[in-house]
């Protein structure tokens, strides 16, 4: 689907209220919240940064930890603050912004749940720069994306093809990237998730390389 059609009958999207519903109906948040339960574990005052928040319904799964979000969308932010404004800081901008990038430091974990594919290869060079840049020395970077990989599911790759983001990688493609910001990677490939049956690439990344 070429760039201008896709933005054209996703743009509805942008509205919060429809992004949400979208998420609720396909099962968008369940295999995101076990997977980050199940092997990320946050602790209650970790600091977590949620690149690309969306409306800050990761805050539905995590614990107690004191979290920063930021996304470039105002209505998503808007509405982000409206529902978990007490529960952690939001910023409407991207990974440029220097105010994201000043509240940003020092956090225990930096994720990337679903974002990156929507992105330009510039864009997600600045979000793994950011994270490589802003995590402690015992940091972790998580990273959740749809993939193509030998062992899809026909179902799944054609509505991964046909997917509001429009740069979704291999699963080799997005395990080099990574691995050229951090020494350690591990990786869970799950599938099929979410009502359209999709392969998703889960990484846990370690040990920021020098720029």
């Amino acid at each position: 689907m070429a760039n201008a059609s896709r933005d054209t009958v996703y743009a509805p999207l942008r509205l919060p209220i429809l992004y949400d519903t979208l998420q609720r109906l396909v099962g968008g948040g369940r295999d995101r919240a076990d997977f980050v339960r199940t092997h990320v574990a946050l602790q209650p005052h970790e600091k977590v940064v949620d690149a690309g928040c969306g409306t800050g319904s990761a805050l539905e799964f995590l614990p107690a930890v004191n979290y920063f979000g930021f996304d470039p969308n105002p209505d998503y932010i808007r509405a982000a603050r409206a529902r978990y404004g007490s529960r952690g800081e939001f910023v409407c901008g991207d990974a440029s912004s220097p105010r994201a990038r000043e509240l940003a430091r020092d956090a225990d974990a930096f994720l990337s749940l679903g974002v990156l594919h929507h992105l330009s290869d510039e864009q997600i060079g600045e979000i793994l720069g950011l994270a490589r840049s802003c995590l402690r020395p015992n940091g972790r970077f998580i990273f959740y994306e749809p993939c193509f990989s030998a062992n899809d599911d026909w179902i799944g790759r054609i509505f991964m093809r046909l997917d509001r983001g429009g740069n979704i990688k291999t699963d080799q493609a997005w395990r080099g990237l990574v691995s050229e910001y951090f020494a350690t990677v591990e990786e869970w490939i799950r599938r099929p998730v979410y009502l359209f049956r999709y392969t998703i690439q889960a990484l846990i990344a370690r040990n920021p390389r020098e720029p």
